[in-house]
């Protein structure tokens, strides 16, 4: 088999995944806010329910991550893709909140496993190249291009069975997806058997993780990334209920939330997988920061929008901007560690994510019985662009000092 043949073979599966993977968070955040408000549940609640699908992995992405390492991709990406197809099945079934809460940490788990999956074998394949990441980016978006107004078009035809049936349907993807993805093997250590041991946490997992934050690029890579998704936190929660307030239908609310967004974030991805490879680390992490400062404040800003076009603007150009800056947190991440600790490395800036995930929907939810949806966007805004600012002080003095290579 010739060499181009064999990337591709190896490439292929991996972008499958990536389509059906992480898109995944997205149709849910669009179907989970619908069901709530049909089973008439407060704001307070729909900000717990969204949040807390990503409780576990902030207590377990290093531990999934190592596993990840230790087992090889394939096999755990298998087992959490199965998870994934049938517990939306289970949501029209259960229609209590207990239920809706227990579902939602299982399948967020479940796609946030397999998602890191798909990273970590772009790293240890590409090892932190742009280019390759920036395929997986586009792959991502291409999920989000097309899952959400799927989602979104079975609900109004088919209500609760529509819409979570069409988030199993597109689990089943990433099912075969995982299951066609090759065997990769890095470093020394040979990919082991599975055993019962695995399952349970070790502190000195966890202890090696938290000193990756020693090296300069990867803390600052790893703050950028949690500010990233707390800004999803936003847009991915309380958008789609404000979209909802403002009278628009389900479908429509997929095109925003699902299509618009991901429209020109595929060709944001495409950009930099098209591009000469950016190998400075330094660059890389500017253009993150500014990219990054612009996608906060076209979230934030949504109250002013009340028309389908002007949400339709802001949210594609927010699409464009994360969907440049994710292959460079992936790249980033990814030159700064070993191959063999690639999903250790995932792992560690997961579980900064599902820390921001978690929190940044109760607290929005919180906001919004207190003072109000709209002002809850300028708030979140505001909160978010001050930590861009902190990030930024702290890139100018690891910069100064030469902690972080050009």
């Amino acid at each position: 088999m010739s060499d181009w043949r064999k990337s591709l073979r190896q490439q292929l599966p991996i972008y499958g995944a990536g389509v059906f993977s992480n898109s995944n968070v997205t149709i849910s955040s669009i179907i989970v806010p619908l069901w709530a408000l049909y089973l008439d549940v407060s704001p307070g609640v729909i900000g717990i329910l969204l949040g807390i699908r990503h409780f576990p992995g902030l207590l377990f992405a290093i531990h999934g991550g190592v596993l990840i390492d230790r087992l090889g991709a394939r096999p755990v990406m298998i087992a959490f893709a199965a998870i994934a197809v049938v517990v939306p099945l289970l949501f029209p079934i259960m229609p209590w909140v207990w239920a809706m809460i227990v579902l939602q940490m299982v399948w967020g788990f479940a796609t946030t496993m397999t998602w890191m999956g798909a990273q970590t074998c772009v790293s240890q394949l590409m090892r932190g190249s742009t280019r390759h990441a920036g395929r997986l980016s586009v792959s991502v978006r291409i999920g989000m291009l097309f899952g959400p107004p799927l989602a979104g078009w079975g609900w109004d035809m088919w209500g609760a069975w529509g819409g979570f049936g069409a988030i199993s349907i597109w689990a089943l993807g990433l099912l075969v997806s995982c299951m066609i993805i090759p065997t990769i093997q890095t470093g020394t250590a040979p990919i082991r058997q599975f055993r019962m041991s695995d399952l349970v946490p070790r502190r000195v997992d966890y202890i090696a993780a938290l000193k990756m934050m020693t090296v300069p690029a990867i803390a600052i890579c790893v703050y950028l990334s949690a500010v990233r998704i707390a800004s999803y936190g936003v847009q991915e929660s309380f958008y789609i209920v404000y979209l909802k307030e403002v009278g628009l239908s389900g479908e429509d609310i997929g095109l925003l939330a699902g299509t618009g967004h991901s429209l020109l974030g595929a060709v944001g991805a495409l950009m930099l997988s098209l591009a000469p490879r950016i190998k400075s680390i330094r660059s890389q992490l500017y253009l993150f920061l500014i990219t990054l400062f612009i996608a906060v404040i076209l979230i934030s800003i949504s109250p002013l929008l009340r028309d389908f076009w002007p949400l339709f603007a802001a949210i594609t150009l927010r699409g464009l901007l994360l969907g440049f800056n994710q292959p460079l947190m992936i790249s980033v991440m990814a030159s700064a560690s070993a191959p063999e600790i690639q999903g250790q490395t995932v792992g560690l800036r997961t579980t900064a994510n599902r820390a921001a995930s978690t929190v940044i929907p109760i607290a929005m939810g919180v906001m919004v019985e207190v003072i109000g949806l709209h002002a809850s966007f300028y708030v979140m805004g505001i909160i978010m662009l001050a930590a861009c600012l902190g990030i930024w002080l702290m890139m100018m003095r690891a910069f100064a000092r030469g902690d972080i290579p050009n």
